[in-house]
C-alpha cells in the first residue's frame, strides 16, 4: 500500500487571515500545512509525534509572546537549531544581516505573491538537507 507522504509544514503569523492564506497556498502545492496562533502552538507542535519539518514565522509573532524565554534573537536561533526555519517579514522590518542569529533562515518579505515564500520554504529545506549531511559526515 502506498503511503503519500507531504512535507509538514508549520506557519505561525499573528494575523490569522495570512496564516489561513499560506495554509490554502502551500496545501495547493502539495504541503500539509498547518496554521499556528502563537509560540505555544509551535512549541506543541515540535514536540508532537508529526512535527514540521519546515517551519514559516512571523518573528513579531514570537516576540508579542512571552511563551518561549529569552530574547527573540536568542528564540529564533533555537529554533533554526531543531527546523528548517523561514522568517515572514513585513517589507519595512529592519532584519539584521544572519536573520537575528538564527543561522541557515530564509528571510523573505510579505507579499501578496507566494513565489518567493514557497522557494524560501524549498531552499530551507535543501539547505538543512545539506546541514544534515555535513553532520552525518563530521562523525565518520
Amino acid at each position: 500500500m502506498a503511503t503519500c507522504t507531504r512535507t509538514r509544514l508549520a506557519i505561525l503569523d499573528r494575523n490569522p487571515h495570512v496564516r489561513e492564506f499560506l495554509c490554502r497556498e502551500f496545501e495547493a502545492l502539495g504541503f500539509a500545512a498547518t496554521a499556528l496562533r502563537d509560540s505555544a502552538e509551535l512549541a506543541a507542535s515540535l514536540a508532537s509525534q508529526s512535527p514540521p519539518e519546515v517551519v514559516v514565522v512571523d518573528p513579531e509573532a514570537l516576540d508579542l509572546t512571552v511563551q518561549l524565554p529569552g530574547p527573540l534573537a536568542g528564540r529564533l536561533a533555537n529554533l533554526a537549531s531543531r527546523v528548517p526555519l523561514v522568517l515572514h517579514v513585513f517589507p519595512e522590518a529592519e532584519i539584521p544581516a544572519g536573520g537575528f542569529g538564527a543561522a541557515g533562515a530564509q528571510v523573505v518579505e510579505k507579499q501578496a505573491d507566494t513565489r518567493e515564500l514557497n522557494l524560501a520554504v524549498r531552499a530551507a529545506l535543501a539547505g538543512w538537507g545539506a546541514r544534515s549531511s555535513d553532520r552525518k559526515g563530521e562523525g565518520a
